[in-house]
């Protein structure tokens, strides 16, 4: 996976319309659903399990749609981001084998530690999250001294998927 230049306010726009856009449907499909469902088969007590059923086939239906249109090219922002995460959080959940191989000074370790935290700074610099961004620039910079000593030359587009696989 590489790091690519997202433009920060046409991924934010087509992110609002994008939930905007499924809570309406959400809405509107349940409601009407809802309808439907209690008009065929609604008796005079209470409704609960047809409203809850018609809520669970909105869900279904906009599943179908989102997996219809995930190729379109206007999501790729949207795609590019989930699939960020995705592996951001693969090398997250791998943090202890990560470690264990940043201690024995393994080359693909330092790799994947870089590429975790350009990706994680990528990603809070896209969704504006800058609470942590100081504290992931000093470790960065850490990273960065710890690569420069050893000689090193490493850079986010060095990393592969299979190189956390390895540690």
């Amino acid at each position: 996976m590489k790091l690519e230049n997202i433009d920060k306010a046409r991924f934010k726009k087509r992110l609002n319309r994008f939930q905007a856009a499924l809570v309406a449907g959400l809405l509107v499909l349940s409601l009407a659903l809802s309808q439907i469902y209690t008009g065929l088969w609604g008796s005079g007590d209470s409704n609960t399990l047809l409203n809850l059923a018609a809520v669970v086939t909105s869900l279904f239906v906009l599943a179908g749609i989102m997996n219809l249109i995930k190729d379109k090219p206007w999501m790729y922002e949207i795609r590019y981001m989930r699939q960020l995460k995705a592996e951001l959080n693969r090398i997250y959940r791998a943090s202890r084998k990560l470690e264990q191989a940043l201690e024995e000074d393994n080359p693909d370790a330092i790799v994947v530690k870089y590429f975790q935290l350009h990706g994680s700074r990528h990603l809070y610099q896209l969704e504006d999250n800058t609470l942590t961004l100081e504290e992931l620039n000093r470790q960065i910079a850490d990273l960065d001294e710890r690569i420069k000593q050893r000689g090193m030359q490493v850079s986010a587009e060095d990393y592969a998927p299979a190189m956390l696989d390895r540690l």
